[in-house]
């Protein structure tokens, strides 16, 4: 019966011995914050605008539900989210721009962005200006239109093949 209580003893020992030799780096590269900070730098890209455009809001969703204040990102300067406390294997964020009809955005390169300590990432959001255009005919309208159009076309092939 006492040996029993001499095991406990020597094995919480070992523990112990065994706790302060894991060297310090082991401990640190665990997924723990290591407390340095990294920027998402975000740029902004237009096809087919004039140049007066709005800027466009975009939001940032990582992995591990980090909550930061939108931003409104500019043609002419980009905009960057500061992140604290970033695991030293990084995390995944993704930018997402809030679209409006005005344009089609593509955020492809914004997506699974690697969010390292030190190094941070970049992107690149496009936007491709949409012209509204404007419905004067519904579709009989322009039946109609396409009719008489072809009408003309074909007197004025007539009246050509006769001279």
């Amino acid at each position: 019966m006492r040996a029993y209580p001499r095991f406990l003893r020597l094995t919480a020992a070992v523990l112990l011995l065994l706790l302060y030799a894991i060297p310090v780096d082991l401990v640190a590269q665990s997924g723990t914050p290591s407390g340095e900070t990294a920027e998402i730098l975000v740029y902004k890209k237009w096809i087919g605008a004039s140049g007066n455009e709005e800027a466009v809001e975009a939001h940032l969703l990582c992995e591990n539900d980090v909550r930061l204040p939108p931003l409104r990102v500019h043609r002419d300067r980009p905009e960057a989210w500061l992140l604290s406390s970033v695991p030293d294997e990084g995390i995944l964020c993704s930018v997402l721009e809030v679209e409006r009809d005005t344009f089609v955005a593509d955020m492809e390169d914004c997506r699974d962005l690697l969010v390292v300590p030190g190094r941070g990432a970049e992107c690149t959001l496009v936007n491709t200006k949409v012209v509204k255009r404007i419905d004067m005919l519904n579709r009989y309208g322009l039946v109609m239109m396409i009719a008489v159009m072809l009408g003309a076309g074909l007197a004025a092939v007539h009246r050509h093949t006769r001279l």
